[in-house]
Formats: C-alpha cells, sequence, structure tokens
C-alpha cells in the first residue's frame, strides 16, 4: 500500500498544507517540537487507527472542538480517498470518497503499523497496554474481528453503568435484575468472541516472532508471550458466580478487559529482568512480527512507521535497525537527528518546521 499525501485542517500544529510522500522509505526530520510526531500520528489517523501517543481527540485538535485529516493511497492500480473528521458534537467519522464507512473499513483499506517509543508499555507497561497492542493485531490480521471488539467494550460499559447503579440503590427490583442478566449474557457472548480472536491473532504472531527473535541473538530466542484469561469454566458462568460481588463492587470482574499477557524468558516473567536496549529490541521485534502478518492478510505490504525511530541507537544498533526494515511501499521514519547521521541510506527527505514541512518529499538522485 503506498501512502502518497496527506492534508490536515486544525490538527494539533499542522498546517492546511498538503505533504506528498515518496516511495519506500521517508525521513522526516526536523528539531523537537516541530510536528514530525503530529505528522505520523495523522497517518496513523487516517488509517483506521487511533493514536499511538493515546491522546483523546480533544487533546489532538488545535482549538479542542473539531479537526479533519485526509490522505491519498494507492493499492494496485486503485487510488482511493480516505478521511477522518472529529467534531465533539458528532465524534469521530471515516469517509471513503466522502462516503462515510467504519474504521474497519478504514484499516483494511490502509494497512498500516506504527511503532513509537510510547510502545515500550507492551513489554514493561501495565495489562491494558498489551491488551491494547494485542486487539490492534486483532483488527489489523481480521478488520472484521473490530466488530466483536467493539460489541464487547459496549455491552461492558453498559453492564458497569448497571452494576454501579445497583451499587449506588439507583436500581433495583426484578427489571433491574432482568436487565443485569441480559447485559451479562451480551458481555459473555461478544467476550468469548474476542477472546477466540486474541487467541488465533497471537498463534499466527508467536510464528512470526519466533523467527525474527531466533535470527537476533540467544539472549531473544527463548522469549515469549502467553495469553491467560485466569478462569476456568467459560465466561457466562464465571460472571453468574460473580454477579452478587460485582453488584457490590459496581463492576464487571471477569472478561477479555481483565485477561493478561506475559511475557516470558526461559519460562520465567521477564518483567524486573529485561535491559532497556534489550526492551527496545523486543518491542521492535514485536511490531515487525506485527507487520508480516498484517502484510499476509492484506495481500500486500502495508506502511511502516516508526517515530523517533533512532533515539539512544548506536551507530552500530542504527545499522541493525535500517537493515532489518520491512520492504513496505511507504516506510515513514521520523527523527530529530541531522541527515547526516543517514548518510547511505536512499530515501525521500521530508523536514518540519512550525507543522510545516519546508521541503518537498522528492527521493534524491542520491543516498541521503
Amino acid at each position: 500500500m503506498r501512502f502518497l499525501d496527506l492534508a490536515a485542517r486544525g490538527f494539533r500544529n499542522l498546517s492546511a498544507d498538503v505533504v506528498s510522500f515518496g516511495p519506500g522509505v521517508n525521513l522526516v526530520l526536523g528539531e523537537n517540537g516541530q510536528g514530525k510526531t503530529n505528522l505520523l500520528e495523522a497517518v496513523a489517523l487516517v488509517c483506521g487507527q487511533r493514536s499511538f501517543r493515546r491522546a483523546t481527540p480533544p487533546q489532538m485538535a488545535a482549538d479542542g472542538e473539531r479537526f479533519a485529516v485526509s490522505g491519498t493511497i494507492r493499492r494496485g492500480f486503485a487510488t482511493e480517498e480516505l478521511a477522518v473528521e472529529w467534531s465533539r458534537g458528532e465524534g469521530r467519522k471515516f469517509r471513503r470518497a466522502g462516503k462515510e464507512i467504519s474504521f474497519r473499513e478504514a484499516s483494511a483499506l490502509a494497512p498500516a503499523v506504527f511503532l513509537a517509543p510510547e510502545h515500550r508499555s507492551i513489554v514493561v507497561g501495565p495489562p491494558e497496554e498489551r491488551r491494547r497492542f494485542l486487539d490492534r493485531l486483532v483488527v489489523g490480521w481480521r478488520p472484521a474481528a473490530g466488530a466483536d471488539l467493539v460489541a464487547f467494550e459496549r455491552a461492558l460499559k453498559e453492564r458497569n453503568s448497571l452494576l454501579f447503579a445497583l451499587r449506588e440503590r439507583r436500581a433495583g427490583g426484578s427489571e433491574a435484575s432482568s436487565e443485569l442478566e441480559a447485559w451479562t449474557e451480551q458481555v459473555a457472548s461478544a467476550g468469548e468472541a474476542v477472546r477466540r480472536h486474541r487467541r488465533a491473532a497471537l498463534d499466527v504472531w508467536q510464528g512470526a516472532f519466533s523467527g525474527l527473535v531466533s535470527a537476533s541473538g540467544k539472549e531473544y530466542s527463548d522469549v515469549g508471550l502467553s495469553y491467560s484469561c485466569g478462569e476456568g469454566s467459560d465466561l457466562l458462568t464465571t460472571l453468574k458466580k460473580l454477579v452478587a460481588i460485582e453488584r457490590a463492587r459496581g463492576r464487571s470482574l471477569a472478561g477479555p478487559h481483565r485477561d493478561e499477557l506475559v511475557w516470558t524468558r526461559a519460562g520465567q516473567p521477564l518483567e524486573g529482568r529485561v535491559s532497556a536496549g534489550e526492551i527496545h529490541r523486543l518491542v521492535t521485534l514485536a511490531k515487525l512480527a506485527e507487520w508480516r502478518i498484517v502484510k499476509d492478510a492484506a495481500g500486500e505490504p502495508p506502511l511502516f512507521g516508526v517515530d523517533d525511530f533512532d533515539a539512544g541507537l548506536s551507530d552500530r544498533s542504527l545499522e541493525g535497525f535500517l537493515s532489518g526494515l520491512p520492504e513496505a511501499a511507504t516506510v515513514l521514519l521520523t527523527s530529530a537527528s541531522d541527515s547526516a547521521r543517514f548518510r547511505g541510506l536512499a530515501a525521500a527527505v521530508l523536514r518540519m518546521e512550525g507543522g510545516r514541512c519546508a521541503v518537498p518529499g522528492e527521493r534524491a538522485a542520491v543516498r541521503v
């Protein structure tokens, strides 16, 4: 998939100018605060994804009220116009050639994988960060599975609202009990579907990941990621057993929102036994494995975007990173380093200054 250009209105500090990207590797350079990460984040939104910085829409809108980002992509011989809009009154909407579509359709049309410093939380962050990584993996691998993720989140929200009302004695009686039973069944049904998608996607990812770690040295060869729901029976049975406690606490105590993924090395938990360099390497390998399975699912190379890609890397590590870049139709790499550091890398160079692309992204006749 080629990502050809992007235009933004009211998105962070980005200007309204169209930014064009070249084929292959694009280096997005500039000092801190000039809009490099904002540009990559805007690309992610057009590709049907959420902010990799965990930013909310009001935080991304320059005025806190609305923004719009559009992009042109090419798949095979077809060119597509995609856009995402958000306003405080209407929420987020995706469009294809002006017609409204779902985020799942946008993800399928513009497959992409992003790697940012925030993703170190995949290895050393709280459980919800690993669940978010796995759910992103699910949608990238099987976009249609996003419907079950949305259904679960909606049912869980409604069930939790009712449980909270019961705890606060704002609801009660047989009507509330019947409603709770109905939401319990929906949470269980959608939750079991989410778990099936997660396990299937993780199995495929493990195949790609194991090959990458085996080639990265013996210190990585026995690293793995396991998924656990911590329940010995089906979700509906578990929820029915817990309902009295849940009514007292005002929230659901079992389900995919509480499942865990655990990193291990030689069968032992990795937490507390991994260096900063190893974290960086594992996160990179995890994202490269994600790129591979999205590529297989999409039938063509997805976009690969990396924010602040050379931060903290030695020249030797940087060389290894660049040599391991996937052969994507579009690769976007942001950096605050001088272009001299990347001499020898064939790439288009874009320079961001004050939210504006100061140099067109035209591939140079010689290497950077």
